[in-house]
């Protein structure tokens, strides 16, 4: 496997010859079926087959596909030139489709000013991708690039296959989806000077897509927004589901941390510096000699559970790590009883596959076959019921060490590697779902992943992989997280502060303000490295630390709100800024985005740096949350603090947060305060539809679960606030109003009230504000 080398249309026969009435293309000498198909929602599959090229097969993801639609923006003419019309009713894309042994490629013609986003998790540190060759390929990075490659330079492909692509063609977007789980790549127009220094390196004029084998299965999304191809493919690919409340808060890991002490240690700590924190993580140490599901006894001397019930009177979790390798040893009850049932994924001799990972000479479980998961399943079950909360999976690239991963064969040795590499880790997300799920029925999982492939939205969150403590890794993380969220995998996260190499102080406080609002939120450090927790770091520097993780469960309600809205529309919780707002160039900053649809950061990354340029878009002033000005937008200065962070909040948002200065981990969703952003003299109207339920259990499903609709009318200044309980499977929501401005006068529910004067801390200062008690 090449990971820099790809497939050139020059190689490649194009189809020559279409029969409209069979679908039956020739392409060189062979003979292919075709389907065009439409879909509700302007949603197009696009589908070539030969069987005795590609075996029908898509892969492990599962699709939610929508229900035919006579429409036709898609269209074959007769010579199976594809062309998707725009609103004009004019062709807004036009391509063909080659082949080249079992390799093939979608070639697009774009219009001039296309440019492109999303391609997953990719490392390259840019929001738009115009002049970027790429393949889809998991990878453990740190195993198989050398340090020079990613120490601070992107490498390519890393953990996580997320082949797809959206094109934005003069104020028009359209969503390309290689459904194909063998490897793919991608070759998007445009200019890159920076990586071009002989001309042949430059990228096609046109846009290519294509896969090194498997049948080919593209998806054509169009939408007259970013948010609204989003949303059709979070929905075709699947949401994700509500996550349990506790997975949202902040997480300490470190390979090092190895059982009931340590564990004892960071409890005392997190209750002692009073800062909130839900998870304690658990690296290779706590195992029996690296053997998944096997604990070394001596680090919990009177078992997890006792380990586990203790934790639970502060409401932590222990999330334990567990890789798919099985130490290949005769007398270890998962290796033996694996190996008597032939679960084990085979080499080509017809023998078990062998790795080199962390116990050694390792076997890896074959996710390909339903028996096998059902088996894996219910080691997860055990696993759970001994004590632990959750689990993150790693290593599930799959890794395989030094030894070549293309020896191993899928489905009892009938299928190459190749053809399940990619979601090899989803076959294993969905199996320890399960695991889990039988274990606690009532309870939503929660599992972090390194690797994932198209579908890992529905079972996993997924953290971007081993990064260092340094300021590439914490600038790419920006648009690394917001690409991978509109790619349709929005709960996802890098480890906090970098997971190798000693942070210093000012890049800690300065990753911590960039991070504190990220889907995920995980402190995790190497071993040897330099203690992270954030009371380890001197008095000062913690004070900051502790505010940003408290200002983040201040924010729960929000949060939580935004994967409510994943779950039923399908927007992703990190945005970036042209999500929410046309202007030109906004998707060339590569340094700011949002959070939902209100929060806006623009987080200092450089070293050293005073002040930077915020672009504030929109046509409405912005709340500063750091000291309550109310600012013009266009390109605006912001000034460096110790304390403060470049926050800001549009005119009208209305925001749900907890009450006060969360100093543990205690969430309540009915009791909460609702701060609107109210301009001076602002004219205007704002809604809000807020949902409460347990936030652990699967009852919301089925009606246990609350919705509060809030909706704010000014006239220069002048509030009307209207609040209406649409649901009350959870119970009664009790609002406060706290309102950021000056507000002339104000109803509530058609009368008046007393207003309290208060002072809120968000971002900086102490800010004036005013409380309206329902």
């Amino acid at each position: 496997m090449y990971f820099n080398k790809y497939p050139h249309r020059s190689n490649f026969s194009f189809v020559e010859t279409f029969d409209p009435e069979t679908g039956v293309v020739t392409a060189g000498v062979r003979v292919f079926a075709t389907e065009v198909d439409s879909h509700e929602g302007d949603i197009y599959h696009v589908r070539v087959s030969n069987p005795d090229v590609w075996p029908e097969t898509c892969g492990l993801s599962e699709l939610d596909v929508p229900a035919p639609c006579a429409r036709q923006r898609l269209k074959a003419n007769d010579d199976f030139q594809l062309s998707l019309l725009g609103r004009d009713a004019k062709p807004l894309i036009t391509g063909e489709f080659g082949v080249s042994g079992d390799a093939s490629m979608f070639v697009f013609e774009l219009g001039g000013d296309a440019r492109f986003y999303g391609m997953g998790e990719k490392y390259f540190g840019k929001m738009e991708l115009s002049g970027y060759r790429t393949k889809f390929w998991n990878t453990d990075v740190w195993g198989d690039f050398h340090f020079a490659q990613w120490g601070e330079h992107p490498s390519d492909p890393p953990y996580f296959s997320l082949p797809y692509l959206v094109a934005k063609i003069g104020d028009e977007y359209v969503g390309f989806l290689l459904h194909n789980s063998h490897p793919t790549f991608i070759e998007t127009p445009g200019s890159d000077e920076s990586r071009v220094f002989v001309e042949w390196q430059r990228t096609s004029e046109r846009l290519i897509l294509g896969s090194e084998g498997g049948e080919p299965n593209l998806w054509v999304i169009y939408g007259p927004s970013l948010a609204e191809v989003t949303r059709k493919l979070q929905k075709l690919i699947g949401t994700t589901p509500v996550p349990p409340a506790w997975s949202l808060g902040y997480h300490q890991s470190r390979w090092g941390y190895g059982g009931h002490a340590d564990l004892m240690r960071l409890d005392e700590g997190f209750a002692k510096h009073k800062i909130p924190c839900d998870g304690l993580w658990l690296d290779l140490d706590y195992m029996d000699g690296f053997r998944i599901f096997q604990t070394n006894e001596a680090n919990f001397p009177d078992g997890v559970s006792t380990t586990a019930e203790t934790l639970a009177k502060h409401d932590r979790h222990i999330v334990p790590i567990i890789d798919p390798g099985v130490k290949k040893e005769s007398g270890y009850r998962v290796y033996d009883d694996g190996h008597a049932q032939r679960v084990f994924c085979q080499n080509a001799e017809g023998g078990e596959y062998v790795g080199l990972v962390w116990p050694g000479e390792t076997v890896f479980p074959d996710f390909t076959l339903p028996r096998v998961s059902d088996w894996w399943a219910g080691y997860i079950q055990e696993f759970a019921e001994s004590g632990f909360g959750a689990c993150w999976i790693d290593m599930n690239d799959p890794s395989t060490g030094p030894v070549d991963p293309n020896g191993m064969r899928f489905a009892d040795g009938k299928l190459p590697h190749e053809a399940h590499h990619n979601d090899y880790s989803l076959g294993m997300q969905r199996a320890t779902f399960d695991g889990f799920r039988r274990a606690r029925p009532h309870e939503r999982p929660f599992i972090l992943s390194r690797s994932g492939f198209i579908g890992s939205s529905r079972y996993a969150a997924i953290w971007t992989g081993d990064n260092l403590a340094n300021r590439f890794y914490l600038k790419s993380s920006i648009p690394t997280s917001v690409n991978l969220s509109i790619s349709g995998q929005p709960f996802n996260g890098a480890d906090l502060g970098g997971f190798g190499g000693d942070v210093t102080d000012e890049l800690m406080l300065d990753w911590t303000k960039a991070h504190f609002l990220f889907p995920f939120l995980r402190n995790h450090a190497n071993r040897g490295t330099r203690d992270k927790e954030p009371f380890a770091f001197p008095e000062p520097v913690m004070a900051v630390i502790r505010r940003y993780i408290r200002l983040r469960y201040k924010l729960f309600p929000y949060l939580y709100n935004l994967f409510v809205q994943q779950e039923e529309q399908g927007d992703p919780i990190l945005r970036p800024l042209f999500y929410e707002f046309d202007g030109v160039g906004l998707d060339k900053i590569d340094d700011q985005f949002m959070v939902g649809p209100s929060i806006l950061q623009a987080p200092f990354v450089e070293e050293g740096v005073k002040k930077r340029t915020v672009t504030l878009p929109g046509l409405e002033p912005w709340y500063d949350a750091a000291n309550g000005d109310w600012i013009e937008p266009g390109e605006r200065t912001a000034k460096a603090g110790r304390e403060s962070t470049p926050l800001y909040l549009r005119a009208g948002a209305i925001v749900p947060m907890q009450p006060g200065t969360p100093v543990d981990n205690t969430k309540e969703l009915r009791d909460v305060n609702l701060h609107l952003f109210m301009p001076p003299a602002w004219s205007g109207e704002s809604e809000l539809e807020y949902v409460a339920d347990d936030g652990i259990s699967y009852a919301y499903t089925s009606g246990a679960r609350s919705r509060l609709k809030v909706r704010v009318v000014s006239v220069d200044g002048n509030l009307a606030i209207a609040t209406d309980q649409t649901q009350d499977g959870f119970g009664l929501i009790a609002p406060t109003f706290v309102i950021h401005g000056d507000p002339k006068s104000v109803r509530l529910n058609g009368s008046e009230v007393v207003l309290e004067k208060n002072k809120v801390t968000l971002a900086g200062k102490p800010l004036a504000v005013v409380v309206v008690r329902a």
